[in-house]
């Protein structure tokens, strides 16, 4: 059962992390996309006006070249001149004063330069064929006013160089099929005319794709850079209210609770859950769920909840019900997601110098006795949520105390840290420090300075590590105790 729940959590974990990078992936591009559609929109105006602006100025520069010719027959290639300017120029007037582009989408942008671009291009191409006719000696070809128009665009628009394509291939097939069909030379020249005609759009090509890989790279580090501020601020602001649900130290002069917590990231899955009931009973909870960082410190939240409602609604509750009431909340709620908890279970009866306890599939604690004598709690039962609530056992058990006796309880990353050789601290080793004479005066500093020192700081679990000390029996009328028994 612990192998097929392994198995199902590595699973989990490959499939969680494929999920965490689709996530993050339209995160971004989602983002991205509201980015470009903001600049697209910048932009489109600026477009706009350089194309009326340069129409304006060579508008003029054509006015004064037919002026200053004194020969009648170029007047009308004056008028053609005239009446296409003015066309374009309208055609620029209307997309951009028009049109409200202030809540436009960026297909729609996109869908609108086509068309500016698209109708400019008819327009310069019926001029260039009508002066071909009219006025020759000051005809241009058209190649030049549909580089024109594609570079201008390029140089402004934030788009794909894709997408600068589609305005401009219907032109220039259009002058392609013009230049082999109408214009004169040979038809070699004509044919490598048209052969070399797309290199007239490499540049803006080259400008669009520049332009958005360095926009996109800029983007992607802004982002990241706002993402990793507002998350830490998150995690200071969660890893706040996380520690806030682990219990303060505890001695009342009869039993001494102490622990030491060091999560691999900002936030973790073990926990320690400390309850002292109204006539000084020790109850304690050690949990390790499956997984790190932030789901596991939610799946710690949620079970802490459960703890406090355990604890508020049969606050004298043993292990064994204790772990079986977390099962049943796990296998209900928790393993549709591949979670999973090991838990350790203890109740420390101060009057009587007993420990009660139930150990669900996690490392064996170990209570080092005041005579130096070690025992280990092993395991009791299968690890939380792997048994529907009816198949689940507890087997809880007892053990009798010693005043001086300490029972020391840790999670897996305490004997799974592994040093720079890559070689794990082992269960074999943990139990040998159980043995330190004298006893460490704090056992949870103690092993996890051992810790520290094995891997060289460097961490590949949470560790948690926590000892509860019987110092001396609690006395208590036989009446009142009696009385405590029967409730």
């Amino acid at each position: 059962m612990l192998a097929v729940a392994g198995r199902q959590h590595r699973t989990y974990a490959v499939v969680h992390r494929m999920s965490q990078t689709d996530t993050t992936h339209a995160l971004f591009r989602s983002e991205y996309d509201l980015e470009l559609e903001a600049w697209l929109r910048r932009r489109f105006r600026s477009v706009c006006v350089c194309y009326l602006t340069l129409n304006i100025v060579v508008l003029a520069f054509r006015l004064i070249g037919f002026i200053n010719s004194d020969e009648v027959k170029l007047w009308p290639g004056l008028m053609i001149t005239l009446g296409t300017a003015l066309l374009s120029i309208a055609i620029i007037g209307y997309y951009l004063f028009g049109r409200q582009w202030k809540h436009a989408t960026r297909p729609i942008l996109l869908k609108a330069a086509f068309m500016l671009i698209l109708l400019l291009g008819v327009v310069s191409m019926i001029k260039s064929v009508a002066m071909a006719y009219v006025a020759p000696a000051f005809q241009t070809d058209f190649i030049m006013p549909l580089f024109f128009w594609h570079f201008v665009a390029c140089c402004f628009l934030p788009w794909t160089p894709r997408e600068s394509l589609k305005p401009i291939l219907p032109l220039l097939a259009l002058w392609a099929l013009g230049h082999l069909f109408l214009d004169g030379g040979s038809l070699g020249g004509r044919i490598t005319g048209v052969v070399l005609s797309p290199l007239v759009l490499v540049p803006g090509l080259a400008i669009a794709a520049l332009r958005l890989k360095h926009h996109g790279e800029d983007f992607r580090s802004r982002m990241f850079s706002q993402m990793f501020t507002s998350m830490r601020q998150e995690l200071t602001q969660a890893r706040s209210i996380h520690e806030s649900m682990f219990p303060p130290p505890h001695d009342d002069g009869h039993v001494r609770f102490e622990y030491t917590y060091s999560p691999m990231r900002d936030l973790g899955g073990d926990y320690v859950h400390l309850h002292i009931g109204a006539e000084g009973v020790v109850h304690l909870v050690l949990l390790d769920v499956t997984g790190h960082g932030l789901a596991a410190a939610l799946t710690v939240n949620r079970l802490y909840g459960e703890l406090e409602r355990i604890r508020a609604e049969s606050p004298k509750a043993e292990p064994g019900e204790v772990l079986s009431l977390l099962n049943r909340y796990i296998n209900l709620t928790m393993v549709r997601h591949n979670i999973y908890v090991t838990a350790l279970a203890v109740m420390l009866d101060p009057y009587e110098g007993r420990l009660h306890w139930a150990n669900a599939g996690h490392p064996p604690a170990f209570l080092r006795g005041v005579n130096n004598n070690v025992a280990q709690l092993t395991a009791t039962t299968v690890l939380l949520g792997a048994l529907e609530a009816r198949e689940f056992d507890p087997e809880q058990r007892i053990m009798e105390l010693s005043p001086g006796d300490s029972l020391i309880v840790y999670t897996d990353g305490v004997y799974e840290a592994r040093d720079r050789s890559l070689q794990m601290l082992g269960l074999k080793a943990l139990g040998r420090l159980m043995n330190a004479q004298p006893a460490p005066a704090n056992w949870p500093q103690f092993i996890a300075g051992t810790v520290q020192q094995h891997s060289g700081g460097r961490a590949d679990d949470d560790v948690l590590v926590a000892a509860v000390t019987f110092l001396k029996p609690r006395s208590q009328p036989a009446t009142a105790r009696r009385s405590m028994v029967a409730s």
